[in-house]
């Protein structure tokens, strides 16, 4: 399944199933992928079928309905909820020497309590959010790729990582993308506003030399990423979901045979947890570990190494 659905219908790409689904006490069992393609239905038989599109979307929306309500199905999303996110894109005008940027990720926090300060900021009233704002990501991606300059010459680029409730756009899910209001657009760029003042602090030299920046909010995320409640980090990434039976509960092997789950949301949220998610998908799919492949190959490319 796709990384991102824009816009998806529950029956834009969905799991096939052979058995008896009236029965669901009954093991259903994936026979491929159903595909909308304009008006028509494409049935692609597999004998395997393995989800990137995220807990929330195969679960819930890729998934026959009489799927939905198999115990083990309804188990794992009683487990978690989808994540807080707001995105900030900016564009710095100069280069990673001449702006000083770290290639490090910068975490800011507010409060030495991190449970107590999010559920204090997401219990407030939404006039309110902004100014208390519990931690921010920070981070340069310029500043990581040796071959930016090379195509953004006297460009870099920044990005900021803000929690947020849906709840708090909610009011303008029904509004088309760019006709939101200036409700919208106000509430949402107090939000950056807020942050950009600790950035300043943390990054003096960057003062002035803002060329754009770019607000995504949940609605944004669930518009662009199919992210469910603007959730473009997947679940929740609270104690609930790190605890032991958690982590034990949510595998790459899901409620039904054949069908496997890959991504962030089985393991942690961004790249390496992807990437990590994979690993477990594939070694559960091939009945192998992965990682002792991996370590054996790291390990027949060194001694090949010292042997030239």
């Amino acid at each position: 399944m796709p990384d991102t659905l824009r816009k998806p219908e529950p029956s834009f790409l969905s799991p096939m199933y052979t058995g008896r689904s009236q029965t669901l006490s009954q093991a259903l069992v994936p026979a491929g992928v159903s595909v909308r393609k304009g008006h028509e239905l494409v049935n692609i038989y597999c004998p395997v079928v393995v989800s990137n599109a995220g807990l929330f979307n195969t679960y819930e929306h890729l998934l026959p309905e009489n799927t939905r309500c198999l115990p083990g199905v309804k188990q794992q999303l009683g487990m978690v909820q989808p994540g807080l996110g707001m995105s900030v894109f900016i564009c710095p005008q100069g280069t990673k020497e001449d702006l000083h940027l770290p290639s490090t990720n910068c975490y800011v926090y507010y409060d030495t309590d991190m449970d107590q300060a999010m559920e204090r900021y997401v219990s407030m009233p939404r006039e309110e959010a902004a100014k208390h704002i519990p931690l921010l990501f920070i981070a340069f991606p310029s500043a990581k790729d040796p071959t930016w300059e090379d195509r953004f010459p006297d460009r870099s680029s920044m990005i900021m990582l803000i929690p947020s409730a849906y709840e708090w756009f909610e009011e303008w899910q029904a509004e088309p993308k760019g006709k939101r209001g200036s409700d919208y657009e106000t509430f949402k760029n107090s939000f950056v506003e807020a942050s950009m003042s600790v950035v300043m602090k943390l990054f003096p030299q960057l003062e002035g030399k803002m060329e754009s920046v770019t607000v995504g909010s949940p609605l944004t995320n669930q518009f662009y990423l199919a992210a469910p409640r603007g959730a473009c980090y997947g679940a929740d990434h609270d104690l609930g979901r790190l605890h032991p039976r958690m982590m034990a509960s949510l595998r790459a092997q899901s409620p039904i045979p054949n069908l496997y789950l890959t991504g962030q949301d089985i393991f942690t949220c961004g790249l390496l947890g992807a990437l990590q998610g994979a690993l477990l998908c594939s070694s559960a799919i091939l009945k192998r570990n992965l990682y002792s492949d991996l370590k054996d190959l790291g390990s027949r490319i060194q001694a090949q190494k010292k042997k030239n």
